[in-house]
């Protein structure tokens, strides 16, 4: 599975994600938040650059990005070595990793950002039977998402209301890290059971 780098489109990030991409042998996409090409459980770990944070016309909006993000490995660098604790805490919470702030040395970077993401291979192997975030009915209900079905016929075959499935979907997105029907239909196919779908 690729790494994903979520940095801005200008000169940093893309020197930052030429550096990654050539140090680490592994395959490698940048996006900025919110732009990916997969939902963020397609990914093998996500890499946030939070340069921004320290801005003060982009640290509230890219605060606000960084609460959509659910990923069980989701890392943090370049961030301000002033970074207030409290903020650092409501990250940790989030379940955010702070690996590196920015006064870290390039070789110090790629060694820990290295490190991290190998640990998250082996984690991941270790855990992939683990069992889904999703509660039994929203998994029925993703199950019924995959038939391409609307809302109408879902809550039909599954008696419930038509509020209800939605309110389903909408935990179910949050909680997968989606945005639409389809990349929780592919998110399905890839992470629910056979027998599930």
């Amino acid at each position: 599975m690729p790494v994903l780098f979520f940095s801005n489109s200008g000169l940093q990030g893309d020197l930052l994600f030429s550096l990654f991409s050539q140090s680490i042998p592994m395959p490698w996409e940048k996006a900025c938040i919110g732009k990916q090409r997969h939902c963020l459980q397609h990914y093998e770990a996500i890499i946030i650059d939070c340069w921004q944070i320290g801005t003060n016309s982009y640290s509230k909006d890219f605060l606000s990005d960084l609460k959509k993000i659910r990923h069980s490995k989701a890392i943090l660098i370049n961030f301000p070595a002033d970074l207030p604790t409290h903020i650092s805490e409501k990250l940790r919470q989030s379940g955010f990793y702070l690996l590196c702030d920015n006064n870290i040395s390039q070789e110090k970077l790629i060694q820990r950002l290295s490190t991290a993401i190998h640990s998250c291979e082996s984690s991941h192997a270790d855990n992939s039977q683990s069992p889904l975030p999703l509660t039994r009915r929203e998994q029925e209900i993703l199950g019924q998402l995959t038939t391409g079905e609307p809302n109408s016929v879902i809550a039909t075959k599954l008696h419930l209301s038509e509020h209800t499935v939605k309110n389903h979907m909408y935990n179910i997105f949050r909680k997968i890290g989606v945005k639409n029907r389809l990349q929780a239909s592919n998110w399905a196919k890839l992470n629910l059971q056979e027998e599930r779908i």
